[in-house]
């Protein structure tokens, strides 16, 4: 695989793992309000699947100042028609690049682009915006179908790493995205898949970038987005959403399973499919910052996912700037360049001529503060960062400790290793989640999602529509995972330490 989430370990080691059958943990439910007036949704006529709003804006107007915002979350500020798919370019596509292996596509897909209004996730509750690809089947699987929010997997924080944009410059992980998301069109399913708010209007005042795996700030895009497809299929779709995302995108999606209920969310959600998600606790961060002077600029992911991180964040929270602080002030204007211009891909010049290691970019003050395993003993800087890494794993409580959540790993996955992955399985358990795990042998970070998605279309047809829950695919559960003694894998060490 060519993309790493987190290649370099706390500590430990890959270890090899051996093989086994699916499990799952709590019996399965959905929550209460999902399940009133199913019968009725049944029985309802079916819509044509065809916009509710007028979808003429350009393209470029996606992407410029939206003017004066709605107060209404998830209202639909512009649409664009794009060119629709056929079924055999679409399955083709999905096809490509160690893609889809699952059965025959049944629909092709109409393409849009919509600009939605959402929140950010800063204390002020900021208003904000996101575009979103909206793929609606030329075949729907059912004469209602539930709202599909795809949330797609990192792919770095400038303007034109936004996959609405079709930017070249996100090539090198767009086929991630496409193994992910043009399989559920193709089973029939409608699906919206947001930017995330940050990316349009770039740099604007009040709107800055898109904070990187902040539960607040990708939450409420992502359950905005799922208002903004009600909005433009109201009459063809059920009042039943269900959240998927691979990697990043499933720590999104997790996430905004546990902002719902305080966000007030109008839809209930009855399942989350996520392919390895990025759920680690937000604490990690201070383990990267702990053990800076360990990661080599020009090595694995954690030096960039690390700036991304506390860039974004700071200037979210902080305010223009903000995400400057925590670093050197000689290596201010690089950041800010790498920030602004990087998309995920396979090096980083510029980034890499910045320094040897990640402690040669943050401020020493910094470093010595919030990168703490432990107590912040009185420094106000440490409690103001653990607060916000904390919050960037909330627990799955009330409602959301009743949604069905599957967590498709793949075996020989190489960024969640599955020291990692431990981690956030005992987290799912330790939340009383209803969860069930999904252990792919031979497969790694990225084609767990084009191995496995025939599966999780399948099982979110069982949970949103009333079909038969699918009994081939899912190899084993995370029991099977071993270390090289063959005993069970535990959770890594130092995160562990924040697995709470």
């Amino acid at each position: 695989m060519r993309r790493l989430l987190i290649l370099a370990v706390l500590s430990g080691s890959f270890l090899p793992l051996a093989n086994a059958g699916c499990s799952s943990t709590t019996t399965p439910a959905t929550p209460a309000a999902a399940d009133a007036g199913a019968e009725a949704e049944a029985a309802a006529p079916g819509g044509n699947f065809e916009p509710e709003v007028a979808c003429k804006d350009s393209a470029d107007s996606l992407y410029g100042d939206p003017g004066a915002l709605p107060a209404e979350k998830g209202a639909i500020l512009r649409c664009v028609k794009d060119k629709d798919i056929p079924k055999a370019d679409l399955e083709a596509k999905a096809k490509a690049s160690n893609g889809y292996v699952g059965k025959a596509f049944t629909s092709g897909a109409k393409v849009y682009r919509v600009l939605y209004r959402t929140e950010r996730g800063d204390d002020k509750n900021t208003p904000g915006y996101s575009v979103a690809q909206v793929f609606v089947p030329d075949t729907p699987r059912d004469k209602k179908l539930p709202i599909v929010v795809a949330s797609r997997g990192s792919r770095g924080q400038a303007a034109k790493c936004a996959p609405s944009k079709g930017d070249p410059a996100g090539d090198y992980v767009q086929p991630d995205f496409d193994h992910q998301v043009l399989p559920l069109v193709g089973a029939g399913y409608v699906v919206i898949a947001p930017d995330l708010a940050g990316y349009a209007n770039y740099g604007a005042k009040d709107n800055p970038p898109s904070a990187y795996a902040d539960v607040k700030d990708v939450g409420k895009s992502t359950l905005d987005g799922a208002r903004a497809l009600r909005r433009l299929l109201k009459t063809s779709l059920l009042d039943k959403v269900v959240l998927v995302g691979h990697s990043q995108g499933g720590g999104s999606a997790l996430g905004a399973l546990a902002l719902a209920e305080s966000y007030a969310f109008d839809i209930p959600i009855v399942a989350v499919a996520t392919y390895s998600p990025l759920w680690l606790p937000g604490r990690t961060n201070q383990g990267f910052l702990f053990n800076a002077g360990n990661y080599d600029l020009n090595k694995g992911a954690i030096p960039k996912v690390s700036v991304w991180y506390t860039y974004t964040k700071g200037e979210l929270r902080d305010g223009p700037g903000g995400g400057l602080a925590p670093f050197k002030a000689d290596k201010q204007a690089g950041i800010k360049k790498f920030v602004d211009e990087s998309c995920w891909a396979a090096s980083y010049p510029d980034f890499e001529k910045l320094g040897t290691t990640l402690k040669d970019l943050y401020d020493d003050k910094f470093l010595n503060e919030v990168g703490v395993l432990g107590d912040c003993n009185g420094s106000a800087l440490c409690e103001k960062w653990t607060a916000r890494f904390v919050a960037d794993r909330p627990p799955l409580s009330g409602a959301a400790q009743k949604v069905p959540i599957l967590d498709m790993y793949g075996e020989k996955d190489e960024s969640i290793i599955p020291t990692f992955a431990r981690c956030i399985f005992d987290k799912f358990k330790k939340d009383g989640a209803n969860y069930k795990v999904c252990v792919a042998p031979g497969a790694g970070h990225s084609d767990i999602v084009s191995k496995k998605a025939e599966y999780v279309n399948d099982w979110i047809a069982a949970k949103a529509l009333g079909a038969a829950a699918p009994t081939v695919g899912c190899e084993a559960d995370e029991t099977t995972l071993k270390d090289a003694a063959g005993k069970p894998v535990e959770c890594d060490v130092i995160i562990n330490l924040f697995n709470q």
